[in-house]
């Protein structure tokens, strides 16, 4: 049994690749059943974030495993395989491994050492074990990686500091008009991302207003942490006009924000930051007079700072993580032969 990773990250695609394959939880629990549906996988996980789309997956051949998942992505999306094929990474045996440490310990992301990477790789092992598409391989493999991870949180200093989405979009609006105090600030949409900018926030005398469409309640309640307004997605264009500051992060395949949602160009400035993959808001917005757009990886100031900071721990973390893969990817070519011998 080997073990193999086909996917595509920020540092190997751009956004708009990423937004093509990118999969909501009910699109990621039919995606598993689709490629399922063939036979050269004993079991397989698919990880979707907004800064990634990966498949992993265990299987008696390499090159057969690594071009079915190619297939999968070809079929499942319908983009013919020369367009994509260049933005892809392929793993197998201890590098695979060694990726997937690296990922769930957040060394891979764009914000060295978030955790919220961790919570995301639970909820697709569990997708997929409910599809039954997880092997003993697979299961065991992605055990070790959150343990693993898990021990790296506590044991290093990756984790300390600012290294949340909400923390890196905050600092970075503070860098752009001077701070928070007395802005008018709209939050589109209530989920992990949004969590993470209201703790940041918390602090801020800002004048905030909630935007939720199907979850007002979780909206509420998030209002009422930092003693703002909730109101509903239908009144979004009245509070867009007063707004100096738009944070978008919401879970909708399309365009929550188009051209004609601003009417016409605001007659102050507008700093729009869209936190979501697919993206919130029509790039095109951007265009118009007043109105300032940035997307996640457009916050590389704050990001470059980050990784400056982290560079020598990140350094010593390599070093851990490429020792354990090695142990561990040892431990599983022993066991496999020791079980070839029994057969």
């Amino acid at each position: 049994m080997n073990f193999i990773v086909v996917g595509a990250n920020h540092k190997s695609s751009p956004v708009e690749f990423r937004e093509r394959l990118s999969l909501s939880k009910s699109r990621l629990k039919d995606a598993i059943l689709f490629l399922k549906e063939r036979s050269v996988l004993e079991g397989a996980v698919i990880l979707s974030t907004c800064n990634r789309v990966e498949v992993y997956a265990s299987t008696r051949e390499s090159k057969a495993g690594i071009k079915e998942i190619e297939d999968f992505i070809s079929r499942y999306y319908e983009i013919d395989r020369n367009r994509f094929s260049h933005y892809l990474y392929r793993y197998e045996g201890k590098r695979a491994l060694e990726h997937l440490f690296s990922v769930a310990c957040g060394l891979d992301s764009l914000i060295i050492g978030e955790t919220q990477i961790l919570g995301q790789i639970k909820i697709a092992m569990s997708l997929s074990e409910k599809a039954g598409f997880m092997d003993e391989t697979s299961f065991e493999i992605f055990y070790l990686a959150i343990s693993f991870a898990r021990r790296i949180h506590q044991s290093t200093r990756m984790s300390e500091g600012k290294v949340s989405v909400g923390s890196v979009a905050i600092d970075f609006i503070k860098e752009k008009i001077g701070g928070l105090t007395g802005k008018n600030l709209l939050i589109i949409g209530v989920g992990k991302v949004t969590e993470l900018v209201v703790k940041y926030l918390e602090k801020e005398r800002s004048n905030v207003v909630f935007i939720s469409n199907r979850t007002f309640d979780k909206a509420r309640h998030l209002a009422e942490q930092i003693n703002a307004k909730v109101v509903r997605f239908d009144e979004v264009k009245q509070y867009l006009v007063k707004a100096d500051v738009v944070i978008s992060a919401t879970a909708s395949p399309h365009f929550v924000i188009k051209k004609e949602t601003l009417s016409e160009s605001p007659n102050h400035k507008i700093l729009i930051i869209d936190l979501a993959l697919p993206r919130d808001v029509d790039p095109v917005v951007g265009d118009m007079e007043n109105v300032d757009l940035f997307c996640l990886e457009d916050l590389v100031t704050v990001i470059e700072r980050n990784k400056e900071k982290k560079a020598r721990e990140a350094t010593r973390l390599k070093g851990i993580i490429d020792r354990e893969a090695d142990r561990q990817w040892q431990r599983f070519t022993k066991l496999e032969q020791e079980v070839a011998l029994l057969r």
